[in-house]
C-alpha cells in the first residue's frame, strides 16, 4: 500500500470566502498548472453531515469558531502531507470528499462506498496532514477524519455489481451516457455491460485549495498499487478506467464563451487522452459551487460533471504527461 510523504511543502494564506465569490482572475490561478507553492486557500465548500448523532452547535460557539477564523485569515502556512492506506478513522472524512464528487446523486449509498475504499487499503491512499514528531496525534485515533484532504483509490465496478453503491454508480454512467453522449449514446452501457471487460471507477478527489501537485505522486502510488495487486491475482487487471470530473462552464455567453474549467486542473489533460467523454449539469443538485458568481462580470458559472473513459494501459502515459506538465510550469 502506499506510504510516502510529500517533498513539496505547501504554503497555504487561509482567506474567508463568504459568500463564495470568486474572481475570473482567481479562478483562472485555481486552474492553471502554473502554481507555485505559495497558494491561497478558497475552499468555502461546507458539505452537510446527516447523520443522526450530529449536534446542533451553539451561538456562542459559532461566535467563537468565527473569532478563531478570523485570527487565521491572512496567515501564511506550511502543510507537509502523508499519504497512508485508509483506516477506519478516514470513513467521515472520505464520505465528505465523495459528497462533493456525487453531490446528491447516490447519497443514500455513500457510507457504503466509504467502506469498500476504507477496506481495500492495499489499493490507493488518502492524503492526510503530518502531524509532525512533536504531534500527539495518531493517525489510527478516532477523531482524525478530519485530517482527510484527499483520496486516490479505484474501485471495480464490474465484480462488485451486487453492491448497491456500485449499482448507483453503474446506472449514473449509463444513463448520463445516454443523455448527453449524442454520438454513440449506448456505448458505456455496451462497456459496462461486457462480461469479458473489467472496469475500474478512479477516484481522485481532493479539497479545492489543495494544488495539482499533489496528484503525480497519488497517480504514481496508485499504480503501483494496482500492479501489485494484479500480480497477486486480485480482481485489478482493468480493461478500462473511467473518471468523475468536477467541471464548470460560464452559463451566459461571455469572455469565457464555452470554456470548461476543471476544479482537479490536472483532468483536463487527461480528457485529452480519453477514448470519448461526455459533460452534464449538477446544477439541481445543489452542488457547493453551482450557486457561486463571478465578481467580474463573468457571469454565473453552472456546475457540471465530465464522465471520461479510458484503455486502462492509458494511465501510464496520463502520469507521465502530467509530471512532463509540472517539470514545465516548475
Amino acid at each position: 500500500p502506499c506510504v510516502y510523504q510529500l517533498q513539496l511543502l505547501l504554503q497555504v494564506v487561509l482567506i474567508l470566502v463568504l459568500p463564495f465569490n470568486l474572481s475570473r482572475t482567481d479562478y483562472r490561478d485555481m486552474c492553471n498548472m502554473n502554481n507555485s507553492n505559495k497558494y491561497v486557500a478558497k475552499d468555502a465548500i461546507s458539505t452537510e453531515d446527516n447523520d443522526d448523532d450530529d449536534e446542533l452547535e451553539s451561538d456562542d460557539e459559532d461566535l467563537e469558531d468565527e473569532e478563531e477564523v478570523d485570527e487565521n485569515v491572512g496567515k501564511v502556512i506550511d502543510v507537509a502531507f502523508d499519504a497512508r492506506p485508509p483506516c477506519d478513522s478516514d470513513f467521515h472524512g472520505i464520505k465528505r470528499l465523495l459528497q462533493q464528487l456525487f453531490v446528491k446523486y447516490i447519497n443514500d449509498e455513500l457510507s457504503e462506498l466509504s467502506n469498500l475504499i476504507v477496506a481495500q487499503d492495499f489499493v490507493g491512499c488518502v492524503l492526510k496532514q503530518d502531524p509532525g514528531d512533536d504531534s500527539e496525534d495518531s493517525y489510527d485515533d478516532d477523531d482524525d477524519d478530519d485530517n482527510v484532504f484527499a483520496v486516490s483509490t479505484v474501485i471495480n465496478i464490474s465484480e462488485n455489481q451486487h453492491m448497491s453503491c456500485i449499482e448507483k454508480i453503474n446506472d449514473l454512467l449509463i444513463s448520463k451516457c445516454e443523455e448527453n453522449y449524442k454520438a454513440e449514446p449506448s456505448r458505456m452501457a455496451t462497456l459496462i455491460r461486457d462480461p469479458s471487460k473489467q472496469i475500474g471507477f478512479l477516484i481522485s478527489e481532493r479539497f479545492i485549495n489543495i494544488p495539482p501537485q499533489v496528484a503525480l505522486p497519488s497517480y504514481q502510488s496508485l499504480k503501483s498499487d494496482i500492479e501489485t495487486a494484479v500480480r497477486k491475482k486480485r480482481k485489478f487487471d482493468f480493461s478500462h478506467l473511467v473518471l468523475i470530473s468536477k467541471t464548470y462552464k460560464a452559463k451566459s455567453a461571455g469572455p469565457l464563451g464555452d470554456e470548461l474549467f476543471f476544479s482537479n486542473s490536472e483532468e483536463q489533460l487527461f480528457k485529452e487522452m480519453s477514448e470519448f467523454s461526455f459533460t452534464f449539469s449538477v446544477a439541481d443538485q445543489r452542488d457547493s459551487l453551482s450557486d457561486g458568481t463571478w465578481d467580474e462580470n463573468g457571469g454565473e458559472f453552472e456546475s457540471l460533471r465530465t464522465i471520461m473513459v479510458f484503455d486502462a494501459s492509458a494511465l501510464g502515459q496520463m502520469i507521465v504527461k502530467l509530471q512532463t506538465e509540472l517539470q514545465q510550469n516548475s
